[in-house]
Protein backbone atom coordinates (compact mmCIF):
# COMPACT_ATOMS: atom_id res chain seq x y z
CA UNK A 1 0.00 0.00 0.00
CA UNK A 2 1.24 3.48 -0.84
CA UNK A 3 1.10 6.18 1.78
CA UNK A 4 1.77 6.55 5.50
CA UNK A 5 0.36 4.18 8.07
CA UNK A 6 -1.55 5.38 11.08
CA UNK A 7 -1.23 3.67 14.43
CA UNK A 8 -4.63 2.71 15.77
CA UNK A 9 -4.89 1.61 19.39
CA UNK A 10 -8.57 1.62 20.23
CA UNK A 11 -8.36 -1.12 22.83
CA UNK A 12 -6.65 -4.38 23.68
CA UNK A 13 -7.33 -8.03 23.18
CA UNK A 14 -5.49 -10.93 24.76
CA UNK A 15 -4.06 -13.25 22.15
CA UNK A 16 -4.20 -17.02 22.26
CA UNK A 17 -1.49 -19.27 20.91
CA UNK A 18 -1.14 -20.85 17.52
CA UNK A 19 1.12 -23.70 16.54
CA UNK A 20 2.24 -25.51 13.48
CA UNK A 21 2.43 -28.89 11.87
CA UNK A 22 5.66 -29.94 10.25
CA UNK A 23 5.29 -30.83 6.61
CA UNK A 24 5.75 -34.44 5.66
CA UNK A 25 5.85 -33.68 1.95
CA UNK A 26 8.79 -34.13 -0.33
CA UNK A 27 8.70 -31.11 -2.54
CA UNK A 28 11.46 -29.86 -4.77
CA UNK A 29 12.81 -26.85 -2.90
CA UNK A 30 16.58 -26.92 -2.56
CA UNK A 31 17.93 -27.30 0.93
CA UNK A 32 20.46 -24.55 1.25
CA UNK A 33 22.67 -21.89 -0.15
CA UNK A 34 21.97 -18.77 -2.09
CA UNK A 35 21.21 -18.65 -5.78
CA UNK A 36 24.37 -17.95 -7.75
CA UNK A 37 24.07 -14.95 -10.03
CA UNK A 38 27.43 -15.62 -11.62
CA UNK A 39 26.59 -19.18 -12.55
CA UNK A 40 23.06 -18.37 -13.64
CA UNK A 41 21.41 -20.89 -11.35
CA UNK A 42 18.76 -20.71 -8.71
CA UNK A 43 18.91 -23.35 -5.98
CA UNK A 44 15.25 -23.10 -5.16
CA UNK A 45 13.96 -23.78 -8.62
CA UNK A 46 16.66 -25.58 -10.59
CA UNK A 47 16.47 -23.41 -13.66
CA UNK A 48 19.52 -22.29 -15.61
CA UNK A 49 20.16 -19.33 -17.82
CA UNK A 50 20.90 -15.64 -17.61
CA UNK A 51 20.29 -13.91 -14.31
CA UNK A 52 20.66 -10.23 -15.04
CA UNK A 53 19.68 -7.49 -17.42
CA UNK A 54 16.33 -6.60 -18.82
CA UNK A 55 13.21 -8.70 -18.82
CA UNK A 56 13.50 -11.26 -21.59
CA UNK A 57 11.82 -14.43 -22.66
CA UNK A 58 13.42 -17.66 -23.63
CA UNK A 59 16.71 -17.15 -21.81
CA UNK A 60 15.92 -19.28 -18.82
CA UNK A 61 16.87 -22.65 -20.17
CA UNK A 62 15.08 -25.62 -18.68
CA UNK A 63 13.02 -25.63 -15.50
CA UNK A 64 12.30 -28.83 -13.63
CA UNK A 65 8.61 -29.05 -12.94
CA UNK A 66 7.71 -25.75 -14.61
CA UNK A 67 4.25 -24.41 -15.33
CA UNK A 68 2.82 -27.66 -16.55
CA UNK A 69 3.87 -29.41 -13.37
CA UNK A 70 1.74 -27.24 -11.15
CA UNK A 71 -1.33 -29.25 -11.87
CA UNK A 72 0.21 -32.68 -11.82
CA UNK A 73 -1.53 -35.32 -9.81
CA UNK A 74 -5.19 -35.53 -8.88
CA UNK A 75 -7.13 -34.03 -6.02
CA UNK A 76 -6.36 -35.81 -2.81
CA UNK A 77 -3.67 -38.02 -4.35
CA UNK A 78 -0.80 -36.45 -2.42
CA UNK A 79 -1.59 -38.39 0.67
CA UNK A 80 -4.18 -38.87 3.36
CA UNK A 81 -7.80 -37.95 3.71
CA UNK A 82 -8.86 -34.33 3.80
CA UNK A 83 -9.06 -32.70 7.18
CA UNK A 84 -11.90 -30.47 8.24
CA UNK A 85 -10.24 -27.40 6.72
CA UNK A 86 -8.19 -29.15 4.05
CA UNK A 87 -4.91 -28.17 5.67
CA UNK A 88 -3.43 -31.46 6.82
CA UNK A 89 0.31 -31.81 6.14
CA UNK A 90 1.60 -34.03 3.39
CA UNK A 91 -0.74 -32.66 0.74
CA UNK A 92 -4.12 -33.85 1.96
CA UNK A 93 -7.33 -32.02 1.32
CA UNK A 94 -6.93 -32.21 -2.45
CA UNK A 95 -3.57 -30.46 -2.64
CA UNK A 96 -0.75 -31.67 -4.84
CA UNK A 97 2.86 -30.66 -5.28
CA UNK A 98 4.30 -29.33 -8.50
CA UNK A 99 6.01 -32.66 -9.04
CA UNK A 100 2.89 -34.69 -8.38
CA UNK A 101 4.36 -36.35 -5.27
CA UNK A 102 4.71 -35.29 -1.69
CA UNK A 103 2.73 -32.50 -0.10
CA UNK A 104 1.85 -29.08 -1.38
CA UNK A 105 3.99 -27.74 1.46
CA UNK A 106 7.13 -29.27 0.04
CA UNK A 107 10.29 -29.04 2.16
CA UNK A 108 9.88 -26.53 5.00
CA UNK A 109 13.24 -25.19 6.13
CA UNK A 110 12.13 -22.90 8.93
CA UNK A 111 11.00 -23.83 12.40
CA UNK A 112 7.28 -24.27 13.01
CA UNK A 113 5.41 -23.41 16.18
CA UNK A 114 4.60 -26.60 18.02
CA UNK A 115 1.66 -25.62 20.22
CA UNK A 116 -1.28 -25.18 17.89
CA UNK A 117 -4.29 -27.02 16.52
CA UNK A 118 -5.80 -26.74 13.10
CA UNK A 119 -9.11 -25.82 14.69
CA UNK A 120 -7.61 -22.70 16.28
CA UNK A 121 -6.21 -21.53 12.96
CA UNK A 122 -9.65 -21.96 11.44
CA UNK A 123 -11.12 -19.89 14.27
CA UNK A 124 -8.54 -17.17 13.67
CA UNK A 125 -9.48 -17.10 9.99
CA UNK A 126 -13.21 -17.09 10.63
CA UNK A 127 -12.81 -14.19 13.05
CA UNK A 128 -10.76 -12.24 10.53
CA UNK A 129 -13.23 -12.89 7.72
CA UNK A 130 -16.21 -11.77 9.79
CA UNK A 131 -14.40 -8.58 10.79
CA UNK A 132 -12.82 -7.48 7.52
CA UNK A 133 -14.31 -9.22 4.45
CA UNK A 134 -17.50 -7.87 2.87
CA UNK A 135 -19.75 -8.87 -0.02
CA UNK A 136 -20.47 -6.26 -2.70
CA UNK A 137 -23.87 -5.95 -4.40
CA UNK A 138 -22.49 -7.35 -7.69
CA UNK A 139 -21.31 -10.56 -5.99
CA UNK A 140 -17.63 -9.69 -5.65
CA UNK A 141 -16.01 -9.48 -2.22
CA UNK A 142 -13.55 -7.02 -0.73
CA UNK A 143 -11.33 -6.65 2.31
CA UNK A 144 -12.25 -3.34 3.94
CA UNK A 145 -9.66 -0.84 5.12
CA UNK A 146 -10.89 2.41 6.70
CA UNK A 147 -14.14 2.25 4.75
CA UNK A 148 -12.45 1.66 1.40
CA UNK A 149 -10.49 -1.00 -0.48
CA UNK A 150 -6.79 -1.26 -1.30
CA UNK A 151 -5.08 -3.78 -3.54
CA UNK A 152 -2.89 -4.77 -0.59
CA UNK A 153 -5.98 -6.02 1.23
CA UNK A 154 -7.21 -7.92 -1.82
CA UNK A 155 -3.82 -9.67 -2.07
CA UNK A 156 -3.73 -10.50 1.63
CA UNK A 157 -7.28 -11.78 1.49
CA UNK A 158 -6.52 -14.05 -1.46
CA UNK A 159 -3.48 -15.49 0.33
CA UNK A 160 -5.60 -16.22 3.39
CA UNK A 161 -8.45 -17.70 1.35
CA UNK A 162 -6.05 -19.97 -0.55
CA UNK A 163 -4.36 -21.04 2.66
CA UNK A 164 -7.68 -21.82 4.34
CA UNK A 165 -9.31 -23.57 1.37
CA UNK A 166 -11.99 -20.87 0.91
CA UNK A 167 -12.38 -20.92 -2.86
CA UNK A 168 -15.58 -18.88 -2.94
CA UNK A 169 -13.96 -15.93 -1.17
CA UNK A 170 -10.80 -16.33 -3.25
CA UNK A 171 -12.65 -16.17 -6.56
CA UNK A 172 -14.75 -13.18 -5.54
CA UNK A 173 -11.73 -11.21 -4.32
CA UNK A 174 -9.92 -12.04 -7.56
CA UNK A 175 -12.93 -10.84 -9.53
CA UNK A 176 -12.82 -7.50 -7.69
CA UNK A 177 -9.13 -7.18 -8.54
CA UNK A 178 -9.87 -7.85 -12.21
CA UNK A 179 -12.74 -5.36 -12.24
CA UNK A 180 -10.46 -2.48 -11.22
CA UNK A 181 -7.46 -2.64 -13.53
CA UNK A 182 -5.40 0.32 -14.61
CA UNK A 183 -4.02 0.84 -18.11
CA UNK A 184 -1.21 -1.67 -17.41
CA UNK A 185 -3.57 -4.44 -16.34
CA UNK A 186 -2.75 -4.10 -12.63
CA UNK A 187 -5.30 -3.24 -9.96
CA UNK A 188 -5.68 0.40 -9.02
CA UNK A 189 -4.21 0.53 -5.54
CA UNK A 190 -7.19 2.30 -3.94
CA UNK A 191 -10.93 2.24 -4.61
CA UNK A 192 -14.02 3.15 -2.69
CA UNK A 193 -15.98 0.43 -0.95
CA UNK A 194 -17.47 -1.82 -3.64
CA UNK A 195 -16.84 0.68 -6.44
CA UNK A 196 -18.32 -0.18 -9.82
CA UNK A 197 -15.87 -1.79 -12.25
CA UNK A 198 -13.53 0.54 -14.07
CA UNK A 199 -10.19 2.33 -14.05
CA UNK A 200 -10.14 5.15 -11.50
CA UNK A 201 -6.55 5.98 -12.53
CA UNK A 202 -5.06 5.68 -9.05
CA UNK A 203 -2.35 3.37 -10.45
CA UNK A 204 -0.98 0.16 -8.95
CA UNK A 205 0.91 -0.74 -5.76
CA UNK A 206 3.42 -3.56 -6.23
CA UNK A 207 2.90 -5.36 -2.93
CA UNK A 208 -0.76 -6.01 -3.64
CA UNK A 209 0.09 -7.27 -7.12
CA UNK A 210 2.80 -9.64 -5.86
CA UNK A 211 0.62 -11.10 -3.12
CA UNK A 212 -2.22 -11.59 -5.60
CA UNK A 213 0.09 -13.38 -8.03
CA UNK A 214 1.46 -15.66 -5.30
CA UNK A 215 -2.08 -16.43 -4.15
CA UNK A 216 -2.96 -17.48 -7.70
CA UNK A 217 -0.01 -19.91 -7.75
CA UNK A 218 -1.15 -21.35 -4.43
CA UNK A 219 -4.70 -21.64 -5.76
CA UNK A 220 -3.48 -23.57 -8.80
CA UNK A 221 -2.10 -26.25 -6.49
CA UNK A 222 -5.08 -26.35 -4.15
CA UNK A 223 -7.77 -26.24 -6.85
CA UNK A 224 -6.05 -27.64 -9.96
CA UNK A 225 -9.10 -27.65 -12.21
CA UNK A 226 -9.06 -23.86 -12.57
CA UNK A 227 -7.07 -21.47 -14.75
CA UNK A 228 -5.22 -19.90 -11.83
CA UNK A 229 -1.71 -20.72 -13.00
CA UNK A 230 -2.18 -19.13 -16.41
CA UNK A 231 -3.66 -16.08 -14.71
CA UNK A 232 -0.67 -15.94 -12.36
CA UNK A 233 1.71 -16.10 -15.30
CA UNK A 234 -0.04 -13.20 -17.02
CA UNK A 235 0.01 -11.14 -13.83
CA UNK A 236 3.67 -11.81 -13.01
CA UNK A 237 4.56 -10.79 -16.53
CA UNK A 238 2.90 -7.41 -15.98
CA UNK A 239 4.61 -6.96 -12.62
CA UNK A 240 7.94 -7.75 -14.26
CA UNK A 241 7.33 -5.31 -17.09
CA UNK A 242 5.84 -2.36 -15.24
CA UNK A 243 7.00 -2.70 -11.63
CA UNK A 244 10.68 -3.61 -11.87
CA UNK A 245 13.70 -2.12 -13.59
CA UNK A 246 17.51 -2.11 -13.58
CA UNK A 247 19.12 0.75 -11.66
CA UNK A 248 22.93 1.07 -11.75
CA UNK A 249 23.24 -2.60 -12.69
CA UNK A 250 20.89 -3.88 -9.97
CA UNK A 251 17.41 -5.25 -10.66
CA UNK A 252 15.04 -3.49 -8.25
CA UNK A 253 11.34 -3.62 -7.42
CA UNK A 254 9.49 -0.38 -7.97
CA UNK A 255 6.77 0.41 -5.39
CA UNK A 256 4.21 0.97 -8.12
CA UNK A 257 3.71 1.04 -11.86
CA UNK A 258 3.59 4.86 -11.98
CA UNK A 259 6.27 5.96 -9.52
CA UNK A 260 9.48 4.97 -7.75
CA UNK A 261 12.70 3.47 -9.00
CA UNK A 262 15.45 5.23 -10.89
CA UNK A 263 13.15 6.07 -13.81
CA UNK A 264 10.97 8.33 -11.65
CA UNK A 265 11.49 11.91 -12.77
CA UNK A 266 8.98 13.47 -10.36
CA UNK A 267 11.01 13.34 -7.16
CA UNK A 268 9.80 9.92 -5.97
CA UNK A 269 12.80 7.76 -6.91
CA UNK A 270 12.37 5.53 -3.88
CA UNK A 271 11.88 1.89 -2.91
CA UNK A 272 9.80 0.11 -0.28
CA UNK A 273 11.78 -2.81 1.22
CA UNK A 274 8.66 -4.40 2.72
CA UNK A 275 7.46 -5.11 -0.81
CA UNK A 276 10.55 -7.20 -1.65
CA UNK A 277 9.46 -10.87 -1.75
CA UNK A 278 12.45 -13.05 -2.69
CA UNK A 279 10.62 -16.27 -1.84
CA UNK A 280 7.87 -15.37 -4.29
CA UNK A 281 10.45 -14.54 -6.95
CA UNK A 282 11.93 -18.03 -6.76
CA UNK A 283 8.50 -19.59 -7.11
CA UNK A 284 7.70 -17.41 -10.13
CA UNK A 285 11.04 -18.34 -11.70
CA UNK A 286 10.23 -22.02 -11.16
CA UNK A 287 6.78 -21.95 -12.73
CA UNK A 288 7.36 -19.37 -15.48
CA UNK A 289 10.72 -20.13 -17.13
CA UNK A 290 10.45 -17.31 -19.66
CA UNK A 291 10.50 -14.89 -16.72
CA UNK A 292 13.12 -16.72 -14.63
CA UNK A 293 16.15 -14.50 -15.38
CA UNK A 294 14.34 -11.42 -14.17
CA UNK A 295 13.02 -12.96 -10.95
CA UNK A 296 16.42 -14.46 -10.11
CA UNK A 297 18.10 -11.10 -10.64
CA UNK A 298 15.42 -9.42 -8.56
CA UNK A 299 16.01 -11.82 -5.65
CA UNK A 300 19.74 -11.11 -5.80
CA UNK A 301 19.12 -7.35 -5.92
CA UNK A 302 16.77 -7.55 -2.97
CA UNK A 303 19.33 -9.30 -0.78
CA UNK A 304 22.01 -6.81 -1.78
CA UNK A 305 19.73 -4.00 -0.60
CA UNK A 306 18.73 -5.84 2.59
CA UNK A 307 22.44 -6.09 3.47
CA UNK A 308 22.89 -2.37 2.83
CA UNK A 309 19.92 -1.52 5.04
CA UNK A 310 21.01 -3.70 7.93
CA UNK A 311 24.56 -2.34 7.83
CA UNK A 312 23.23 1.22 7.86
CA UNK A 313 20.45 0.78 10.43
CA UNK A 314 21.95 -1.57 13.03
CA UNK A 315 20.13 -4.61 11.57
CA UNK A 316 16.74 -2.97 10.91
CA UNK A 317 15.32 -1.86 7.56
CA UNK A 318 13.57 1.40 6.62
CA UNK A 319 10.00 2.00 5.49
CA UNK A 320 11.40 3.64 2.35
CA UNK A 321 14.86 4.10 0.87
CA UNK A 322 16.58 5.70 -2.06
CA UNK A 323 17.23 3.43 -5.03
CA UNK A 324 20.80 2.72 -3.92
CA UNK A 325 19.72 1.76 -0.38
CA UNK A 326 20.66 5.07 1.20
CA UNK A 327 18.35 7.12 3.37
CA UNK A 328 15.12 8.54 2.01
CA UNK A 329 14.17 11.57 4.08
CA UNK A 330 14.91 9.84 7.39
CA UNK A 331 12.44 7.00 6.96
CA UNK A 332 12.59 4.62 9.95
CA UNK A 333 11.24 1.21 10.92
CA UNK A 334 7.46 1.66 11.12
CA UNK A 335 4.21 0.41 9.60
CA UNK A 336 5.69 -0.43 6.21
CA UNK A 337 9.03 -1.89 7.30
CA UNK A 338 7.38 -4.07 9.94
CA UNK A 339 6.35 -6.55 7.24
CA UNK A 340 9.87 -7.15 5.94
CA UNK A 341 10.69 -9.99 8.39
CA UNK A 342 7.61 -11.84 7.12
CA UNK A 343 8.82 -11.55 3.53
CA UNK A 344 12.28 -12.88 4.36
CA UNK A 345 11.03 -15.60 6.72
CA UNK A 346 8.85 -16.92 3.89
CA UNK A 347 11.89 -17.24 1.63
CA UNK A 348 13.85 -19.02 4.34
CA UNK A 349 10.98 -21.44 4.97
CA UNK A 350 10.67 -22.25 1.30
CA UNK A 351 14.29 -22.25 0.11
CA UNK A 352 16.61 -22.25 3.11
CA UNK A 353 18.52 -19.39 1.48
CA UNK A 354 21.59 -18.54 3.57
CA UNK A 355 21.06 -14.84 2.88
CA UNK A 356 17.62 -15.04 4.42
CA UNK A 357 19.04 -16.75 7.50
CA UNK A 358 21.64 -14.02 7.89
CA UNK A 359 18.97 -11.33 7.65
CA UNK A 360 16.82 -13.10 10.24
CA UNK A 361 19.71 -13.61 12.67
CA UNK A 362 20.67 -9.95 12.38
CA UNK A 363 17.13 -8.78 13.01
CA UNK A 364 16.63 -11.15 15.93
CA UNK A 365 19.84 -9.86 17.49
CA UNK A 366 18.36 -6.36 17.37
CA UNK A 367 15.20 -7.60 19.09
CA UNK A 368 17.19 -9.39 21.79
CA UNK A 369 19.31 -6.31 22.33
CA UNK A 370 16.20 -4.20 22.90
CA UNK A 371 14.53 -6.25 25.61
CA UNK A 372 13.17 -9.15 23.55
CA UNK A 373 9.53 -9.66 22.69
CA UNK A 374 7.15 -8.03 23.14
CA UNK A 375 9.13 -5.10 24.62
CA UNK A 376 11.29 -4.49 21.55
CA UNK A 377 8.33 -3.93 19.23
CA UNK A 378 7.68 -0.38 18.09
CA UNK A 379 3.95 -0.89 18.72
CA UNK A 380 2.08 -3.51 20.71
CA UNK A 381 0.28 -5.30 17.91
CA UNK A 382 0.88 -8.34 15.75
CA UNK A 383 2.10 -6.37 12.74
CA UNK A 384 5.29 -5.68 14.69
CA UNK A 385 5.54 -8.40 17.33
CA UNK A 386 4.47 -11.26 15.06
CA UNK A 387 6.93 -10.29 12.35
CA UNK A 388 9.78 -10.15 14.85
CA UNK A 389 8.76 -13.61 16.04
CA UNK A 390 8.90 -14.96 12.47
CA UNK A 391 12.45 -13.66 12.18
CA UNK A 392 13.52 -16.24 14.78
CA UNK A 393 12.40 -19.21 12.69
CA UNK A 394 15.99 -20.08 11.84
CA UNK A 395 16.31 -21.76 15.28
CA UNK A 396 13.45 -23.85 16.75
CA UNK A 397 13.86 -23.14 20.46
CA UNK A 398 14.24 -19.42 19.95
CA UNK A 399 11.30 -19.42 17.55
CA UNK A 400 9.04 -21.20 20.03
CA UNK A 401 10.03 -18.77 22.77
CA UNK A 402 9.39 -15.72 20.58
CA UNK A 403 6.10 -17.13 19.34
CA UNK A 404 4.95 -17.73 22.89
CA UNK A 405 5.96 -14.17 23.80
CA UNK A 406 3.97 -12.79 20.85
CA UNK A 407 0.87 -14.86 21.48
CA UNK A 408 0.98 -14.28 25.21
CA UNK A 409 1.11 -10.50 24.84
CA UNK A 410 -1.83 -8.15 25.17
CA UNK A 411 -2.15 -6.32 21.86
CA UNK A 412 -4.61 -4.49 19.71
CA UNK A 413 -5.21 -6.41 16.50
CA UNK A 414 -8.63 -4.91 15.87
CA UNK A 415 -7.73 -2.71 12.85
CA UNK A 416 -7.58 -4.19 9.37
CA UNK A 417 -3.80 -4.01 9.00
CA UNK A 418 -2.81 -5.57 12.30
CA UNK A 419 -5.62 -8.14 12.25
CA UNK A 420 -4.94 -9.27 8.70
CA UNK A 421 -1.19 -9.62 9.14
CA UNK A 422 -1.82 -11.55 12.36
CA UNK A 423 -3.53 -14.42 10.53
CA UNK A 424 -1.11 -14.30 7.60
CA UNK A 425 1.85 -14.55 9.98
CA UNK A 426 0.19 -17.45 11.77
CA UNK A 427 -0.11 -19.35 8.49
CA UNK A 428 3.64 -18.98 8.06
CA UNK A 429 4.43 -19.83 11.68
CA UNK A 430 2.40 -23.03 11.44
CA UNK A 431 4.09 -24.19 8.23
CA UNK A 432 0.88 -23.87 6.22
CA UNK A 433 1.87 -21.06 3.87
CA UNK A 434 2.53 -23.03 0.72
CA UNK A 435 5.15 -22.38 -1.92
CA UNK A 436 3.61 -25.30 -3.89
CA UNK A 437 7.09 -26.38 -4.95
Amino acid sequence: MIGPRKALWAGTVALGCLAACNSSGTGSVATGGAPSNAAGTTAASGQSGQTGGAYSGGAAGSVAGAASGAQAGSAGSAGGAAGASGLSPGGSGGEVSSAGSGGVFGSWHGATYAAETEARLQTEYDTWKAAHARACPNGTWVVVKDGGVVSEGIGYGMLLAAGMNDQALFDNLWKYYQDHLDANGLMNWSTGLCDSPGNNKSNAATDGDLDTAMALVQAAARWPSGSYLAEAQALTGKIAQFESEVCAGRRILKPGDAFGGCSDMAGNAKLNPSYFAPGYYKVFAHYFPDQAPLWTALADGSYELFAIYQARLANLVPDWSAVDGSDWYGSGYSYDACRTPFRVAVDYAWSGDARAQTFMKNLSSWVDGHGGLPSAAQAQNSAFIGAFALAAAYEPSKFNADMAAWLGATVDDTPYFQGTLRVLYLLVASGRFSSTL
